[in-house]
């Protein structure tokens, strides 16, 4: 699955099925990582033009999974697989992902 955000910040869950994968696209150019940063505010944590930290409120709350129990529990699923890796920040509830930047 991916989280693509927007030229303007907005988010959408994209292959939402697919939990072998984890990355968020945003659709500009690594020239704007600052404004990307404050749009995300909540959401989506740049770390750096690389990596990201998506909440997991934030993939939960998508409309086309929110009430999903399946989906929802492949989710915390995904989570535990990731979680000896160093991919999940228990403390902030967020998952780390790779950035692709697509502008």
């Amino acid at each position: 699955m991916f989280v693509k955000v927007t030229a303007d910040g907005g988010l959408a869950l994209e292959e939402h099925d697919n939990f072998r994968t984890f990355k968020v696209v945003i659709a500009s150019g690594r020239h704007d990582i600052e404004r990307f940063r404050r749009a995300l505010t909540g959401t989506i944590e740049l770390a750096d033009s690389d990596t990201a930290w998506v909440f997991e409120d934030t993939l939960r709350r998508q409309p086309e999974v929110a009430a999903d129990t399946e989906w929802q529990q492949s989710l915390s699923a995904m989570i535990e697989k990731a979680r000896p890796h160093g991919w999940i920040d228990d403390r902030r509830r967020a998952i780390k992902a790779h950035i692709e930047w697509s502008g």
